[in-house]
């Protein structure tokens, strides 16, 4: 396509085709939808920048029923044929107006009267090249890109010879943008003075083209253009016309780096910016200046929809968020949702905003979302006009696979989608497939590696693979599953107590169990389902244990499978038990001890009195749990399972302990923490090191208890286990404030009890609160004391829990006799004695030094110094830490 205007013309505007347009009320995407182009070129015909080839031509005066005369499109020279479109940025195509050999492009932007090296006849410089295929900027500005923005212009502006820079990154994640803003930058373009070339490659392009019309722009004259026949000619040719002049040579797109480099014909004061979709392209570009650009936060895409869409965004910000992680932060998706959500918002009504949301909460709606035509089936397509959707970017790149990475592709879809990850070894087995073909999907930019040996799916990808695997049929869906399934319930079972491997394994274990589940595989799911719960309980992660253990319950009811039944009521009563619901976990205890005994089953019938004794001492049963406990111990040390005889010494060591004898507790304690670290069981030597502090603690031994406590607090953070960290914090928090550092013990008790909210253990929220009451009673803080305490009393109370009932009102009657108002503490202490079990002598003890200061107070001589003399007498049999305070209290009565 050629034009008679001169060079030194401005670009003339186009009045008849814009009336021709007006008159029929459509917009410049409209009349672009109807000819199978984009609003873009329609846009810069309307404004004389480029003037439409023959075939548009044609269409535009068959739209309009009108001549190329009136339309101000009559051509007054010979016309140079041309591609008529090309790819940009992530398959979008605009027209080029021209590109073939010779000097077809001439109405593009150049200097008035500059010649091949931009000198200016008469000795004027000659104005800067701004390439007229520069993508017009986007109608909002750019979100959340202000620090690349800031990385990339240094790198260009760094005077280094030939600076080079290159974007890689996901279909749609916003490549084009970046360089599309940084051609409009006001700061870019006064440093490249002498102006700006813009190439858009893609998939195939028109090599020869694309560089005939960077020659027309740079002024080469016809004599020369003619003879060349070669990229490499072109190059040479190029790279003298460009000479001395600092210039910005964007390339868009790009697929191959032979394609790439031959476009890097910048000269010494030149700088290039690539971006592509493939890293080992942009890493080869520009080694140093390669840079991968990522997906926005989640703040940042909101503000983006807040732009686009501000009045959905205003009326349903949650289901707005909900989108956002839906689509991964991936720009183009938010661009393409945000406009649809405007259209159906502009009126301002909830009921249509909240029926879009719902239609995008279908991934196929938001693969099939277009600018123009909102949601369409993802699988349509109109002959002769370019959609611009997810659906379409990324078909771009899983057309260039091979078919056995598409297989992989579409199989990998069943892993959950980033940010999980998954291994290798997963990815194979899952996608059936060989690490040719992981590569080659990493290299389409399609699959990301997360380093080492594991790898991401994005959102929008495994939608679209998903969509593409279902259509194949049934058949195809299941196999990838069912393998998932395999590999997954294999993982868990041969990586059981490796918590660490767990963890990184732990979505694609869920996956594997969801798959288990909708393969209708009942088997496996009550096998996976009992393997992974006690995981999912270490990681207090109990609302989805407690979701696959009912699964595997109806799953084990079904086939009858009785030994699966014994797994699942064990840890639904460990649930039960960590959420403080004692009276249900006795309930799945004592339903499972009855079937296991049935079975035979002396694993499961020992694990299931173990907690059924922990029930019973936490509930202040103490002879039920020693019956329990017992029976339990002779079975384990019968059946020579030592990590079941490591688990009931410890909870004997706990009740001992509990009792106040702090001689059989250490005994048992001593007994399973040697075995603990025999068998290498980091979280029962966690467990084992806790119940010793709290003995070592009870009998005064402060340095010794916090060793074990640091001791144990060390290795549950090793192993995530959030549960002991926030008791261990409490008990590290009672050994400072028994030491007179009560500033740490508070910090301590803080940050315990806010992850003990966080998992939502309820007993250890009662404990720290009441912890935190008792510290706050020590520095005079009495009203603040009163809050925490009460509120931790309360927790008590409704958990059914006398022993930690009991602390609580120690430390709440200890507030009123601070408070001198010792009537009230006799009613308090009363209440103490009244609700202690019968074998807690600690808490028996305690209430009756209570009792023995209120009276004291109030003039009870004689009951005060009984009531001392009681305590004084259990404590010292004990060996409680308290001996020496009754006995200094007791010295000091007259």
């Amino acid at each position: 396509m050629s034009s008679n205007r001169s060079v030194e013309e401005p670009p003339r505007p186009r009045v008849r085709l814009v009336e021709a347009r007006m008159s029929r009320g459509w917009s410049q995407q409209e009349v672009a939808e109807r000819l199978g182009t984009t609003h873009v070129n329609v846009s810069r015909w309307e404004r004389g920048v480029t003037k439409p080839n023959p075939y548009f031509r044609r269409k535009l005066c068959r739209l309009f029923g009108l001549t190329e005369e009136e339309l101000d499109l009559a051509p007054a020279g010979p016309e140079t044929p041309g591609r008529g479109a090309q790819v940009v940025g992530d398959g979008v195509e605009v027209e080029t107006g021209g590109g073939g050999a010779g000097r077809g492009g001439q109405d593009l932007q150049r200097g008035p009267d500059s010649g091949p090296l931009g000198e200016a006849t008469g000795g004027r410089q000659a104005e800067a090249i701004i390439d007229p295929m520069i993508p017009l900027p986007p109608p909002v500005r750019l979100v959340g890109r202000d620090a690349e923005l800031q990385r990339i212009k240094g790198r260009l502006f760094a005077g280094e010879a030939v600076a080079l820079s290159a974007l890689n990154g996901l279909p749609g994640v916003g490549k084009t943008s970046l360089a599309v803003a940084l051609a409009h930058d006001p700061e870019v373009r006064a440093y490249f003075k002498d102006g700006i070339l813009w190439a858009a490659l893609g998939p195939r392009p028109n090599m020869t083209g694309l560089l005939s019309r960077w020659g027309a722009l740079l002024g080469l004259p016809a004599t020369e253009v003619a003879g060349l026949t070669s990229l490499e000619a072109w190059a040479r040719a190029l790279r003298t016309a460009i000479g001395p002049r600092r210039m910005l040579l964007v390339i868009d797109d790009a697929w191959r780096i032979e394609e790439a480099l031959a476009l890097k014909v910048g000269g010494a004061q030149c700088a290039h910016l690539l971006t592509t979709r493939f890293a080992h392209v942009a890493t080869e570009f520009a080694v140093e200046g390669a840079a991968a650009i990522t997906e926005l936060g989640e703040e940042d895409s909101v503000q983006l929809l807040r732009l686009l869409a501000p009045t959905a965004v205003e009326q349903e910000p949650e289901r707005v968020r909900v989108l956002v992680r839906a689509v991964g932060g991936l720009p183009l998706a938010l661009t393409l949702i945000g406009n649809y959500l405007r259209k159906e918002s502009y009126a301002g009504q909830v009921r249509r905003i909240r029926a879009a949301l719902q239609r995008l909460s279908d991934a196929r709606v938001r693969l099939g979302l277009t600018e123009s035509r909102g949601p369409v089936e993802v699988h349509s397509s109109l002959p002769g006009e370019p959609v611009l959707s997810l659906q379409s970017v990324i078909a771009v790149s899983d057309e260039q696979l091979s078919q056995a990475a598409r297989s992989a592709l579409y199989a990998l879809s069943v892993f959950p989608p980033k940010p999980a990850s998954f291994s290798e070894e997963a990815a194979l087995a899952v996608a059936a497939c060989s690490t040719d073909e992981l590569d080659a999907l990493v290299d389409a930019g399609l699959l990301e590696s997360n380093g080492g040996d594991r790898y991401l799916l994005h959102q929008v990808i495994a939608d679209y693979a998903r969509t593409r695997l279902e259509a194949q049929g049934e058949e195809a869906v299941q196999a990838p599953f069912a393998r998932l399934m395999e590999y997954a319930i294999d993982y868990a079972e041969e990586h059981r107590t490796d918590y660490e491997l767990l963890e990184r394994e732990s979505a694609v274990i869920v996956a594997g169990l969801e798959a288990a589940y909708m393969l209708g595989r009942q088997v496996e799911l009550v096998r996976g389902a009992v393997t992974f719960a006690p995981f999912l309980l270490v990681r207090a992660s109990y609302g989805v244990a407690e979701l696959w253990l009912q699964r595997a319950q109806a799953a084990a009811q079904a086939l009858g499978d009785q030994h699966g039944m014994t797994g699942v009521l064990l840890y639904r009563g460990q649930i039960a038990l960590r959420q403080g619901d004692y009276a249900a976990a006795e309930r799945y205890y004592q339903e499972g001890l009855q079937l296991a005994r049935a079975l035979g089953d002396q694993e499961r019938i020992c694990a299931l009195l173990t907690d059924l004794g922990t029930v019973s001492w936490r509930r202040g049963e103490y002879a039920r749990a020693e019956e329990y406990l017992q029976e339990g111990l002779g079975l384990a040390r019968q059946i020579g399972n030592k990590e079941r005889l490591c688990e009931v010494l410890e909870t004997l060591g706990a009740l001992e302990a509990r009792q106040g004898n702090y001689g059989q507790a250490d005994m048992y304690l001593r007994e399973g923490l040697a075995l603990a670290r025999e068998i290498r069981d980091r979280e029962r030597i966690c467990a084992v090191l806790i119940n010793l502090g709290a003995s070592a603690f009870e009998q005064g031994r402060f340095s010794r208890a916090r060793e074990c406590y640091l001791e144990g607090l060390a290795l549950a953070r090793e192993i995530g286990l959030r549960e002991w960290i926030s008791l261990l914090l409490n008990n590290l928090g009672d050994v400072a404030a028994e030491q007179g550092d009560y500033s740490l013990a508070e910090k301590f008790f803080t940050e315990g009890l806010e992850l003990a909210r966080q998992i939502d253990q309820k007993e250890w929220i009662g404990v720290l609160l009441l912890s935190l009451g008792s510290v706050a009673l020590k520095q005079g803080q009495y009203q603040k004391s009163e809050e925490y305490l009460l509120e931790g009393i309360t927790q008590a109370k409704l958990l059914g829990l006398p022993q930690l009932t009991c602390s609580g009102l120690y430390e709440y009657g200890n507030l009123y006799l601070e408070l001198q108002r010792f009537t009230i503490a006799v009613k308090i202490f009363w209440e103490m004695l009244s609700t202690a079990p019968s074998g807690s002598q600690d808490s028996i003890a305690l209430a009756r030094y209570g009792l023995a200061r209120a009276n004291a107070a109030l003039g009870n001589k004689e009951d005060a110094r009984r009531l001392g003399e009681e305590s004084l007498k259990v404590l010292e049999l004990i060996g409680h830490h308290k001996c020496r305070e009754v006995k200094e209290w007791l010295n000091s009565l007259p």
